[in-house]
C-alpha cells in the first residue's frame, strides 16, 4: 500500500452527503501545482472522507482553509458530455487542520463580521 501526502488549500466549501447505504461521505478537491512560469499546472484532486470524521469536520472545511492530507490514491473514470474522463481521487485516512483562509480573506471575513455586531 502507499500513502499520498498533500498540504494544500481547499478550491470549495466541502460537501457533505448521505449515501444510499446511510453512510456520511464528505467531499472535497484540493489543487496540486507543479511546474514554475509558463509551464505551472494545476493537478485537482478529488477527496472524500468518511463516517463520523467526515460530519464533525464538515463545518471547518471552506474554501482556503489550508490542510495536510493522507491517504490512498486512486483513479476515477467517468463519462461527462459524451467524453471519457478521469480524475486522482484520494480516500482519506488522515486529515490535519493547518489553519484558514489567507490573511486577505481572514481580514475581509472580519470586517464583514464587525458590521453585523450590534453594539
Amino acid at each position: 500500500m502507499s500513502i499520498f501526502i498533500l498540504t494544500s488549500r481547499l478550491g470549495c466549501d466541502a460537501e457533505l452527503r448521505t449515501t444510499s447505504g446511510d453512510k456520511k461521505v464528505l467531499s472535497f478537491s484540493l489543487p496540486d501545482e507543479r511546474g514554475y512560469g509558463d509551464k505551472k499546472q494545476t493537478l485537482w484532486i478529488g477527496c472524500a472522507l468518511w463516517g463520523e470524521r467526515a460530519e464533525k469536520l464538515a463545518q471547518y472545511l471552506t474554501k482556503g482553509t489550508l490542510v495536510e492530507v493522507h491517504g490512498e490514491i486512486s483513479c476515477r473514470t467517468y463519462e461527462s458530455k459524451g467524453e471519457h474522463k478521469a480524475q486522482l481521487q484520494l480516500n482519506v485516512r488522515e486529515l490535519k487542520l493547518h489553519g484558514g483562509k489567507p490573511q486577505g480573506e481572514k481580514q475581509q471575513q472580519s470586517d464583514e463580521m464587525a458590521d453585523e455586531v450590534p453594539f
